[in-house]
């Protein structure tokens, strides 16, 4: 099923032997978009240090109690390396981690989807967009949904909105949609999704995601409504739509 980044973050992480946090954000990796990490905030527990969790320890989520139970104790967590409060995530800082949970690295990969599960749609892999970074941010690949969340959207005659939310498969981690609210940019009003394969560049720099559609395509594409599960048959009306427009372009 499809998530909201927006209405996870805040649910309960609970370690095995006891301790609770909140989900502060999630981390992912800006070439394939796949959740890598959660960053989790303990309270007093361990006030002093910058907590990620791998997804990898995340055990079934119980999304009726808004609750992630997590396959580690207090004491895997509490040894972990340390982490600078307001320092990027280097690949260096990765590989110290992936050695104190005897985990492997994530990359270099080829996707390959859950064993056992049936095929998603949209399928996979999907196409990440093209990226613009900074000198100083070359050592790390990881980004996060509050760093994201906020980026103009620009359409090829000029702003339209920003990115109000973050869709993810919850079975794989995949994000797969951008939510785009256009209130404060255009005199419509309307809330919109974009697949991430409809994204044609990223700039971290600027902080603005570029696609190659028109604000009127965009304001004739069927509305989001939060209210209502991302289910398939709104999504291939959502496909049938842009892949009509990107096929003409």
């Amino acid at each position: 099923m499809k998530r909201s980044l927006k209405n996870i973050t805040g649910y309960s992480v609970e370690m095995l032997d006891g301790p609770e946090g909140k989900v502060k954000d999630f981390l992912f990796d800006e070439d394939s978009w796949i959740i890598r990490y959660l960053e989790v905030g303990f309270g007093n527990l361990f006030t002093d240090k910058r907590i990620l969790i791998p997804k990898t320890f995340l055990k079934e989520p119980d999304w009726s109690r808004k609750h992630f139970p997590v396959n580690l104790n207090q004491k895997d967590v509490e040894s972990c390396p340390d982490l600078d409060e307001h320092a990027p995530v280097s690949r260096e800082y990765e590989k110290e981690l992936s050695k104190h949970y005897e985990i492997d690295y994530y990359w270099p990969t080829l996707y390959a989807p859950p064993v056992g599960t049936t095929p998603y749609y949209p399928p996979r892999p999907l196409h990440s967009p093209s990226k613009v970074v900074d000198e100083e941010d070359i050592e790390t690949s990881l980004r996060s949904f509050a760093e994201v969340k906020g980026y103009h959207i620009h359409a090829t005659d000029g702003k339209l909105g920003h990115v109000d939310d973050i869709i993810a498969e919850d079975e794989d981690w995949q994000i797969v949609y951008l939510i785009i609210d256009t209130s404060n940019w255009r005199p419509w009003s309307k809330v919109v999704i974009l697949s991430i394969d409809w994204l044609d560049q990223i700039s971290y720099t600027n902080r603005e995601v570029s696609v190659n559609l028109t604000s009127e395509q965009i304001k004739n594409a069927p509305e989001y409504d939060p209210s209502h599960p991302i289910d398939m048959d709104y999504e291939k009306v959502l496909y049938d739509y842009y892949r009509k427009i990107l096929n003409q372009s």
